[in-house]
């Protein structure tokens, strides 16, 4: 057996996680929320604990800033998905999240407060858009370069 390298067992897994929602959710599953460490048994027997707690934790602040700077409609797709993939149902699962507020779990150390409340109050308001508008193919998402101006271009005047 040809063991890989703690970065090769986190880019094998990622590619089961499609889904930067998916890859955030499962970084702060394998990170011990009472003493701050990540921790992987099998990931242990290739290298140090240390390495797979600096790898696994660098790679949480890396995916967290890609999911901060998503859209709002993007997150509730990647939320959706990675809802329904989870035992419950959706309407279940989301509001025990909103009550429980687990997803707070999915914030790394060391983010600035102003990170740390952008993130929770978009997963918030995913949350409530998905609780209010479950039949999400009723919403379609554009790529942010499609949106419209919200305030048109000035109009240039040739100088005299």
């Amino acid at each position: 057996m040809i063991l890989k390298s703690v970065e090769g067992q986190l880019e094998l897994t990622f590619t089961y996680l499609p889904t930067s929602f998916s890859r955030l959710a499962f970084l702060a599953s394998v990170r011990d929320s009472y003493t701050g460490r990540y921790l992987h048994e099998g990931w242990a027997m290739q290298s140090s604990a240390e390495q797979v707690h600096e790898i696994l934790q660098r790679t949480h602040k890396d995916v967290f800033n890609l999911v901060l700077k998503m859209p709002l409609v993007t997150i509730c797709g990647e939320l959706k998905g990675y809802l329904e993939c989870l035992a419950n149902t959706q309407q279940r699962t989301v509001t025990l999240w909103l009550e429980l507020e687990s997803y707070r779990d999915m914030l790394p150390e060391g983010m600035s407060r102003v990170s740390r409340a952008f993130f929770l109050s978009q997963i918030k308001m995913a949350l409530k858009v998905l609780l209010t508008i479950p039949e999400w193919s009723l919403i379609q998402a554009q790529p942010a370069s499609l949106h419209p101006l919200l305030v048109p271009p000035l109009q240039r005047h040739l100088e005299n």
